[in-house]
């Protein structure tokens, strides 16, 4: 019932391959010449399966590793494994699709290990933080930039390392957990705009995303994210680790870049991860989603960001080429 992963790999396996007497299937590794090594004809890939669906996959050459489990989403690493198997962009989504559905249905009891376990060290906030609205010029600051403060208890510190108190502070915390905070300049005599203290990797707003969530919005910067209760990869690119992240939520992804050259980067990113990208209008005037959100109200900008998104590599990379040149 829930061996649709599982199956798919095992058809897509090649036909030169042997069993060990342990369970493990070996091949010519798929993976080490997209990796940037020499193609292997040495049979140093290897594929374990059990009856409850699990596929893990390991390099003995190379040391890439994906996995799967019946209840848990299709990762990243796991979907590249597909494509250099053989599979098509349209078996992947069915197979994407499929994961979800079964994720609704089974229960994982086991938990991940510690090394395919995302992990962000607790770094504390400055000792003396109170809340925005104790300071009227950081709290207009916010105001202007339409941020729910019910929703998101900016901060402000009175400490002067790093011009602390010319900033807007915003905690960032993973799972329930405080792991750092960015900072953002009020005063645009402050350079850099920003000043951060958290581990790489973070995606911000992770925790604010509901449970029943058909869809989460991507953005490059925090004030966007919380403009919209979306998140954000915190720059212009996604790496592998943030792309799995966002991926356990297990929902439909939104792209919205920012409007300049940088912002294809993310696109280019989208386009890889098998995500969509939205393309609204008020992008011609907009450089992002806050701003938009500043102009225009967060329900029209929500509104448009959903009825403006592409799905297909083609269109998107026709708008990305026209908007972004």
């Amino acid at each position: 019932m829930f061996a649709a992963v599982q199956d798919t790999v095992l058809q897509l396996l090649p036909s030169k391959r042997r069993r060990s007497p342990s369970g493990w299937i070996s091949f010519n590794a798929v993976c080490c010449h997209h990796r940037g090594q020499s193609q292997d004809s040495r049979g140093r890939g290897g594929i374990m399966i059990a009856t409850d669906g699990l596929v893990n996959y390991h390099c003995f050459n190379c040391n890439f590793k994906a996995s799967y489990r019946p209840g848990r989403h299709l990762g990243y690493k796991f979907r590249r494994l597909l494509s250099w198997l053989g599979a098509n962009d349209n078996d992947i989504q069915r197979l994407v699709i499929e994961a979800v559905r079964i994720k609704d249905l089974v229960v994982v009891t086991d938990e991940l290990t510690e090394s395919e376990e995302i992990v962000f060290k607790p770094r504390s906030l400055p000792d003396d933080v109170r809340l925005v609205d104790e300071d009227a010029v950081a709290l207009k600051y916010c105001q202007e930039r339409h941020i729910n403060l019910t929703k998101y208890p900016l901060l402000v510190s009175n400490r002067t390392d790093h011009n602390l108190n010319r900033r807007v502070i915003i905690p960032f915390t993973w799972k329930g957990t405080l792991i750092g905070y960015t900072s953002r300049a009020w005063d645009p005599l402050v350079r850099p705009k920003y000043y951060s203290n958290y581990e790489p990797n973070y995606v911000f707003n992770i925790d604010g995303q509901g449970p029943q969530s058909k869809f989460v919005i991507v953005t490059e910067g925090v004030f966007d994210a919380m403009s919209i209760d979306g998140i954000a990869v915190l720059s212009n690119n996604c790496n592998e680790t943030q792309a799995d992240i966002i991926d356990s939520l297990a929902r439909e992804v939104i792209v919205v870049a920012d409007r300049d050259r940088a912002g294809r980067q993310l696109i280019t990113n989208a386009i890889e991860y098998g995500w969509s990208v939205s393309f609204p209008e008020w992008l011609e005037t907009c450089k992002d989603v806050n701003d938009a959100v500043c102009k225009y109200g967060t329900l029209f900008v929500l509104k448009t960001i959903l009825n403006s998104k592409e799905t297909g590599r083609l269109k998107i990379e026709l708008k990305s080429k026209r908007l972004y040149s």
